[in-house]
């Protein structure tokens, strides 16, 4: 019964699920584009972009691919927390959350371009393993967010405000098993398959 709620959840959401999906990639579309005019922007963007990844280095240096995995997943499923029901601060935590990630695969992808690298083999070596199963995850966290802030201000049809809330924070809370289960599928490929796939292209 529940599996069929979460199906009939992501049906009823198509609208939000495409809105999300449509703020990734314009985040995506507006940064590459962007860089392309200016790259000297990229210079500045990168200082800010290595220092996370620097960050990112020394929590996870000489740790096992299980543990990497696991500290992925608790990653994932905090930003998956932050910006569904955060949503509720009228949609923008996750409105920003999906424009965000878009620009820093838009930002991956006119570095590659400029070190000359194959751009789409290397994006679809290190995102589609473990993107096929996180990215769903993350686009129904935003949509439902994205919902979530919409329906503060406006009430679902012939309901009041706080039976809509009630009916989206009941979505969000039986959407979770299946949101986790596929983030830990996440988390295992990326930290045991995802480096194989990109050793092709280092």
């Amino acid at each position: 019964m529940k599996l069929e709620y979460f199906i009939l959840t992501l049906k009823e959401n198509r609208s939000w699920l495409l809105l999300a999906v449509f703020f990734f990639l314009g985040g995506f579309i507006l940064t590459y584009f962007s860089l392309s005019q200016d790259p000297e922007f990229l210079n500045m963007i990168e200082e800010i972009f290595q220092t996370v990844l620097a960050e990112l280095g020394n929590e996870t240096r000489e740790i096992s691919p299980l543990q990497m995995s696991f500290f992925y997943f608790i990653r994932n499923v905090s930003a998956v927390l932050y910006v569904s029901f955060l949503g509720i601060i009228l949609g923008i935590p996750s409105l920003f959350s999906a424009i965000a990630n878009g620009s820093v695969l838009g930002l991956v992808a006119f570095h590659l371009a400029q070190q000359g690298k194959a751009t789409i083999p290397y994006l679809i070596a290190g995102i589609v393993p473990h993107g096929m199963f996180e990215l769903p995850a993350f686009f129904l966290s935003v949509a439902l967010g994205l919902k979530l802030g919409y329906h503060v201000i406006f009430p679902l049809p012939n309901m009041s405000r706080a039976h809509t809330l009630r009916r989206i924070f009941a979505e969000m809370i039986l959407s979770l098993p299946y949101l986790l289960v596929l983030l830990a599928i996440a988390a295992l490929i990326e930290a045991f398959v995802t480096p194989v796939f990109l050793a092709f292209y280092l």
